[in-house]
């Protein structure tokens, strides 16, 4: 073999180790954001929770119609709009509906859409025998991490 080749022999391999070395650098970089959620906790996230909006009713356009309290009675469906700012990833987020004493009552998955301006994706939490009087928490996760928060009070009705 001449020195020629064996010179190219060193250049390919050379670069290819650079090149590696550069790939496994950046792929290890994370750009990480941090958000707080209404609840007022702060942490690494995709999104960032404005608020969320509670009612009994919800708008064909998936608007949910807002009430003056976080006062509902057994019978009610809990609707919760969670207004996320703008721009946001495609996400999953879970809402997750606990009761006080931290028992998972009510969990669904509902996809996030990327988007640049504000957005706002709805829960809702429903029991066909009516919902126990007490106070619930509404947990949103993004990938496992709680974003936002929002208690809302189930009373029995007033004889």
């Amino acid at each position: 073999m001449t020195s020629s080749l064996y010179r190219s022999i060193a250049r390919f391999l050379t670069l290819s180790v650079l090149l590696l070395a550069a790939f496994a650098l950046l792929s290890c970089s994370k750009k990480q954001e941090t958000t707080t959620s209404e609840s007022g906790t702060t942490g690494t996230a995709k999104i960032h929770v404005d608020g969320i909006v509670l009612g009994r009713e919800m708008t064909a356009d998936r608007r949910v119609i807002t009430v003056d309290k976080a006062t509902f009675t057994p019978g009610d469906t809990v609707f919760a709009a969670v207004n996320l700012a703008g721009p946001t990833p495609a996400v999953q987020l879970v809402g997750r509906w606990k009761a006080s004493d931290g028992t998972v009552v009510y969990e669904t998955t509902e996809a996030v859409l990327p988007s640049e301006t504000p957005t706002a994706v709805t829960f809702y939490m429903v029991k066909p025998a009516g919902l126990a009087p007490g106070i619930y928490t509404l947990e949103v996760l993004d990938e496992g991490q709680v974003v936002g928060t929002k208690e809302v009070t189930i009373e029995a009705p007033q004889k």
